[in-house]
């Protein structure tokens, strides 16, 4: 099968949807499948290979460059002349767009408009859901899509609530690629530490999303402030403070804020701040006592949860959004409500301080996520939902009522 895909961001700009492009592209590959995705650019127009997929970067497709709606709006024609370059050449039996449902209703728009014209159908995958005044436009484009893949039931529930068509929308959970955040031995760790000293002889609670209110990067500092007052060895590593889709330009501003609460109470000290790229980020996770992700915004699904689950390190996140659908409170990890940062200190600490039990959620989630989240489940269940919707839109058989409830 050809497939086309299209998104916003594609590493080095790091977030869960490049990541889990990352994962997907390559794996359908593996089975036979040629991708071709058209992406934001780096340094200019390149096309270059990435694990088997051909990866066209361009700047009409760079929503940081880009800048406002009344700017895309200008460029229209450009996008339009470029989208159906990019399907022309691929060739493909399907197009996949990531989070085109929102951001730009000039993309959204072309796109429907490409995929009519060269009578191709369209996938949308639904990473997130809004709120606003552009997502009541961009609703009018819901019947626009031939299928849509949402990753959490949450996200289903959401999308089909805003009037996305029921029998349209099907749940495929994210996957992780298990080998590459396997849990070592003592012997890698010590290997590991050598390369941050800074975390060795200390007890590392790790961030590892962006450095943003909405990721609940403030709460996690207070949550802090508390754990250090009774582990002092306790230290804090927070990820990913460049190389990220920041639409609307607010990044910058947060980090300034969660610096100066850091300064406020006094731990500039016990705070790592540091971008790890993608091929560090699981060392960190392995060497972490504990991961922490209390998103204070309806998270979709929360990718760290897998990679954290995946090394071994046990978690606490927050009731929100798809995470309590991948994290079972007391056995694989703890969930505490959003913007409580008393409850994730706590959490916190009872994991820090009884290893007996960090070690049972460590074990059960890595369980877990070995039978339920491997990055083979997902791309298999991906494939099928391509083939089922090839097979309808040419011979109108019957859409699937269910639901992958683990993929």
């Amino acid at each position: 099968m050809r497939i086309a895909m299209l998104h916003w961001g594609f590493p080095p700009i790091i977030g869960g949807v490049e990541t889990h492009l990352m994962m997907l592209g390559p794996g359908l590959v593996d089975r036979g499948c040629t991708v071709n995705l058209l992406t934001g650019s780096v340094n200019g127009r390149e096309t270059l290979v990435w694990g088997g997929m051909t990866v066209t970067r361009t700047p009409l497709m760079d929503l940081n460059a880009l800048g406002s709606l009344e700017r895309i709006q200008e460029l229209a024609g450009d996008i339009r002349d470029e989208l159906t370059a990019f399907i022309r050449l691929s060739q493909p039996d399907i197009i996949h767009a990531h989070n085109m449902h929102y951001f730009s209703p000039v993309h959204a728009r072309v796109l429907a408009m490409v995929s009519r014209r060269e009578n191709v159908p369209l996938v949308l995958t639904a990473h997130n859901v809004w709120n606003d005044e552009l997502w009541d436009e961009m609703l009018q484009l819901r019947t626009a899509w031939d299928a849509v893949i949402a990753v959490s039931h949450f996200i289903k529930r959401e999308m089909v609530r805003s009037g996305y068509p029921a029998h349209r929308v099907k749940t495929i959970h994210h996957g992780i690629e298990l080998e590459r955040f396997a849990p070592v031995g003592e012997a890698e760790r010590k290997r590991i530490l050598a390369r941050y000293p800074a975390l060795r002889g200390r007890r590392v609670v790790f961030h590892p999303a962006r450095m943003s209110l909405a990721k609940g990067s403030d709460v996690v500092v207070k949550a802090f402030a508390r754990i250090r007052e009774r582990l002092p060895e306790a230290y804090l590593v927070l990820a990913g403070t460049r190389e990220t889709v920041d639409w609307g330009s607010y990044q910058n501003r947060e980090i300034r804020l969660v610096n100066t609460l850091i300064r406020e109470l006094g731990l500039e000290n016990d705070v790592l701040i540091k971008f790890f790229p993608w091929d560090e980020i699981a060392d960190v996770y392995r060497v972490a006592d504990l991961a922490v992700y209390p998103s204070i915004f309806e998270e979709p699904f929360g990718l760290a949860m897998l990679e954290a689950m995946a090394s071994g390190t046990p978690i606490v996140v927050t009731r929100s959004g798809g995470m309590p659908e991948v994290i079972e409170d007391g056995f694989s990890g703890f969930v505490v409500p959003p913007r409580d940062h008393r409850a994730l200190a706590e959490r916190s600490l009872f994991i820090l301080e009884n290893p007996d039990e960090a070690a049972r959620l460590a074990a059960n989630g890595l369980r877990r996520v070995r039978e339920r989240f491997a990055s083979a489940i997902m791309v298999e269940n991906t494939l099928d939902f391509y083939r089922r919707t090839v097979a309808q839109e040419e011979n109108g058989v019957a859409w699937p009522t269910g639901d992958t409830a683990h993929a």
